[in-house]
């Protein structure tokens, strides 16, 4: 089944404009490129899910509530994310994080597992924290998806797609947390 005309040409300028944005959007060598190292990687899986099982083991009674949480949260956003990266299959940005990381853990971008990751932990954790905090961490989830665009491991759509997804598997999740 091929793709009409008219959607092939809509599909296509769309993807052209996100590269074009994605491209403004990378941050040159330097300082700015060490913080949005350290922002984006604070989204990485293996950082969210030892902090859950450190919660969980010796955080108490909210911190076995938070860990849980955001463990489930974690690996939920991951597989679903994952899952649908091997269904699109789309390319990384040209230049990102070099060969070890695009071509042996991950070298598909949409929807970024970070920024899916990211809303799906603010969704199940903001209800159980002041509105401040929970405002912080929404402020970071849009920094961890800003600095992966920014470190060219990811185009706009990818992080937009992948925090609505976050979101949306969040609020699938939040009754039985």
């Amino acid at each position: 089944m091929s793709t009409p005309p008219e959607q092939a040409v809509w599909l296509g300028r769309l993807l052209e404009w996100d590269t074009d944005l994605s491209a403004r959007l990378e941050v040159p060598q330097g300082p700015m490129r060490f913080v949005a190292l350290v922002v984006a990687h604070s989204g990485d899986s293996p950082l969210w899910i030892a902090g859950a099982v450190i919660a969980i083991l010796w955080g108490g009674e909210a911190g076995q509530v938070f860990g849980t949480r955001a463990l489930i949260a974690t690996v939920a956003a991951g597989l679903v994310a994952s899952a649908l990266k091997q269904v699109f299959r789309r390319s990384r940005p040209a230049e990102s994080f070099g060969a070890l990381y695009s071509e042996l853990l991950d070298r598909h971008a949409f929807p970024s597992a970070h920024a899916a990751r990211a809303g799906c932990v603010v969704v199940a954790l903001a209800p159980r924290l002041p509105v401040w905090a929970g405002g912080l961490l929404a402020v970071w989830a849009g920094a961890v998806c800003l600095a992966r665009v920014a470190l060219q491991v990811h185009y706009v759509l990818d992080v937009c797609v992948g925090l609505i997804l976050g979101v949306a598997i969040g609020a699938v999740l939040l009754p039985i947390l």
